[in-house]
């Protein structure tokens, strides 16, 4: 198998001063993962919130590639309907150029309504720009002088420099909805899917399995191996401290992904999540159903049974922790993540 870190910096504390220790804490644990033997790091990108305070995953990227000299760099996800094609070709080629081909260049249209109320993009148009962005940045990426005609994008006897290491190009992923439509576009793409750590295994290997059928429908290859399966992990020494080191940091987080959802536009930033808490229309799945349904968070012993139920019985063969989330303090996320790598990883190499 294969295990690979997601990345998402939260930014908790109200004073803008902390932002850089968070930034550079999340380096420490990309550098740290390096020397565990991680095989990858997916850096998320979120926009106007403390949920991830990374707003382009490709920046970071470069930043991280600068940093280290094996681990695979992945954007989980860079957002293309707030890009522009021509640009981030670019600086795609060049993370990859100077990462060594350590580029897993992951994609996705974006669900966050306010950020594309903020950014001026038209919610409505989203499915047409990404397809014609990922057209245009595969064009450049793959062919000098290239041109293209779209109905929001066009591109003119275009040649980009440098271009990408790998060859044909860096690996795509594309992260996709609960829609069989978002799955299919995968499919005929020949893209490996992603799914999000935030919502439950039963949604998640949902997507899977519809995955699965439509590659059968279409007469395509599942790409399990290539496909990370992203939970949100805490490994303790104990059961206890396994259970209740990471209950505050991860409620805040469902608490606040919960208000983000009801936002057409601004900011959550300097919002008082206490008084949005006290006066949500219905109440969240509690803890204890969350420990059950939705994340990773036990002994090593506890997350060995789990990932090997998720291998043998959904073909789960790269795994994917999202062990930095909320107000988990740095110290804890990087024994966590020692945990996992000294006495999780070895059971499945």
């Amino acid at each position: 198998m294969k295990f690979g870190l997601f990345m998402l910096p939260s930014w908790p504390e109200p004073d803008p001063k902390h932002q850089s220790r968070i930034l550079g804490e999340m380096m420490e644990q990309i550098e740290f993962a390096e020397e565990l033997g991680y095989d990858s790091v997916w850096l998320a990108e979120h926009h106007f919130t403390r949920y991830g305070i990374v707003p382009s995953a490709v920046a970071m990227g470069l930043h991280a590639a600068g940093r280290t000299k094996r681990i695979r760099i992945g954007t989980g996800v860079s957002v293309l309907t707030f890009q522009n094609p021509v640009f981030i070709a670019e600086e795609t080629a060049m993370l990859d150029a100077l990462s060594n081909g350590r580029l897993d260049f992951g994609v996705g249209r974006g669900q966050v309504v306010y950020e594309y109320g903020n950014l001026k993009v038209d919610y409505n148009t989203r499915s047409e720009r990404f397809s014609e962005i990922l057209d245009v940045i595969l064009g450049l990426w793959k062919h000098p002088g290239f041109s293209y005609r779209g109905e929001f994008y066009q591109v003119d006897d275009m040649t980009i420099a440098p271009v990408p290491v790998q060859e044909p190009h860096p690996p795509v992923f594309l992260a996709v909805s609960r829609t069989p439509e978002s799955v299919s576009v995968a499919v005929d793409r020949g893209l490996p899917v992603l799914t999000s750590a935030n919502i439950t295994d039963a949604e998640a290997l949902e997507i899977r399995n519809v995955y699965s059928a439509v590659c059968a429908e279409k007469g395509a290859q599942p790409l399990w191996d290539d496909m990370p399966y992203f939970r949100k992990v805490y490994v303790g020494e104990d059961e206890k401290s396994a259970i209740e080191d990471p209950r505050e940091a991860v409620t805040w987080v469902y608490d606040l992904n919960g208000y983000r959802r009801t936002l057409k536009g601004g900011s959550e930033i300097y919002y008082n999540l206490d008084q949005w808490i006290t006066n949500r229309p219905e109440d969240p799945p509690s803890y204890e159903s969350r420990l059950k349904t939705t994340t990773c968070f036990g002994t090593p012993e506890q997350c060995i049974k789990r990932i090997r139920r998720l291998r043998d019985d959904h073909n789960v063969h790269y795994f994917g922790a999202n062990m930095s989330f909320g107000t988990l303090e740095h110290e804890k996320v990087m024994r966590s993540m020692e945990l996992f790598a000294k006495e999780v990883m070895p059971a499945f190499r």
